[in-house]
């Protein structure tokens, strides 16, 4: 489970900034550096170069100022209940340069939407741990980017999760990345192991999932909130990828 404790995108200050926190942050702290700034790290210091990323772990002591005229970063202090490292392969205090390989201002935009207007930690979780995986599990690889359209998939499949409720149908997802129907399927499916259809279905049930537990909405409220027109159609995709009714799952105390 994860949860946003504070965050900023975008974020501007002057020649004269300077973060010195020696006993660190009693959570996880991420940051998406796009000017140059200085960093000590285990004693050493470091110039980081524009769009470099570092995520710290707990009470690791954080020292970074600016370089130059101005300094401007995405950041984000978070808690997870969960084994980071075992699921993402993240490596903590450790600078890693981004620079255009990977969307990383769009993922912190995301997470924004999710902290400040939707609340919904579910999503923020996901795509926590989406954003880490896809940093530190070498998904940037060249049998990964010679996937045609390989990072408006991954844009793409970003908006799914974000907005499950959405009408995503095949149509429209082709439209957005400007191909066939029939081309997304081949290319959704050699990118990410399952059609986008199936998709879209998983990230509307991970999101009633996370409805049933957390919430004391209806179950009809919840298939709406999800994206469907009727409970019977809801019920009967529940059961096909949770293995239980959403009744069951809720009585279950069952939690993602």
């Amino acid at each position: 489970m994860f949860s946003i404790n504070r965050m900023g995108c975008s974020c501007r200050h002057d020649s004269s900034f300077v973060l010195d926190r020696p006993r660190g942050y009693e959570g996880y702290l991420m940051l998406f550096v796009k000017t140059r700034a200085e960093f000590v790290i285990n004693g050493t210091s470091y110039r980081f170069e524009p769009n470099t990323f570092i995520i710290y772990n707990k009470y690791t002591p954080q020292y970074y100022k600016a370089c130059d005229a101005e300094y401007i970063n995405d950041w984000i202090q978070f808690d997870c209940s969960e084994n980071l490292a075992a699921s993402t392969g993240v490596r903590f205090d450790e600078p890693i340069y981004i620079g255009e390989s990977i969307d990383i201002s769009q993922y912190f935009k995301l997470l924004a939407d999710c902290y400040y207007r939707t609340g919904n930690l579910r999503t923020a979780g996901y795509l926590i741990k989406a954003m880490l995986a896809e940093i530190f599990s070498g998904k940037q690889n060249r049998e990964d980017m010679a996937i045609a359209h390989y990072r408006e998939l991954l844009d793409l499949r970003r908006r799914i999760y974000s907005a499950p409720d959405e009408d995503w149908s095949v149509e429209r997802m082709a439209a957005l990345l400007n191909v066939s129907e029939p081309y997304l399927h081949l290319l959704y499916k050699k990118a990410f192991g399952v059609t986008c259809n199936q998709d879209v279905i998983n990230s509307r049930i991970e999101q009633a999932q996370h409805y049933l537990s957390y919430s004391g909405m209806t179950i009809e409220e919840v298939a709406f909130s999800c994206g469907y027109k009727n409970t019977v159609h809801f019920s009967r995709q529940f059961k096909q990828v949770s293995g239980v009714t959403p009744s069951q799952w809720r009585k279950s105390g069952a939690t993602i």
